[in-house]
């Protein structure tokens, strides 16, 4: 199964969940925001720069969902409708709060094996997370949402451009100067990415 079914596979378990939600069955809701949760926050944290305020907009995007159902019309895919009133929200945050302080917090908690090859491997991904988690802080911004939505999320361009507020073209322009910048900062810490 190609990428491209993966993610029409995808779509269509996301319709179908949305469809359950919309008549009455509160699982299909559940099972969106598992889905999606963690992504939408990560996505929202490149913004705001603070997780717990990326936490709360994230339930606050959901919140709209549930309370809008009505609105979503299927034409784009429902990860794309979220995470476009995800950033909706959190550039109305940063608005109302411009003189926010940002604060990076990108440590993950998770329990550690005793298991001495998981803990190896464990430590191996924690590392290479942190260096990409690093080199896409020190980036410009509007690089590192660009370069999480394509290469970490799997949008499309299209799905990009919708998200970000911006034309296909101009995502294409953007992801190749993200992907180009990303590269030499990487290789400058003596690793290389590839795309």
């Amino acid at each position: 199964m190609n990428l491209n079914e993966n993610k029409d596979n995808l779509n269509e378990l996301d319709k179908e969940r949305y469809k359950r939600f919309i008549n009455g069955d509160v699982e299909g809701f559940e099972e969106l925001v598992l889905a999606y949760k963690n992504m939408l926050i990560y996505f929202l944290n490149r913004y705001l720069q603070d997780l717990n305020i990326a936490e709360d907009i994230a339930q606050d995007a959901f919140v709209d969902v549930y309370v809008y159902k009505e609105r979503y019309n299927g034409k784009t895919s429902f990860k794309t409708y979220l995470f476009t009133i995800g950033r909706n929200k959190a550039i109305d945050y940063i608005r109302k709060n411009k003189q926010m302080q940002y604060t990076v917090n990108i440590e993950e908690q998770t329990e550690i094996s005793s298991d001495e090859d998981e803990l190896i491997d464990y430590i191996i991904q924690q590392e290479n997370k942190g260096l990409i988690a690093h080199t896409l802080e020190r980036m410009k911004e509007e690089y590192a949402r660009v370069l999480i939505l394509i290469d970490f999320e799997d949008f499309s361009y299209k799905k990009a451009a919708d998200v970000l507020g911006k034309t296909t073209s101009q995502v294409k322009v953007l992801i190749h100067r993200a992907r180009k910048s990303l590269r030499k900062m990487l290789e400058e810490e003596g690793f290389t990415y590839e795309e």
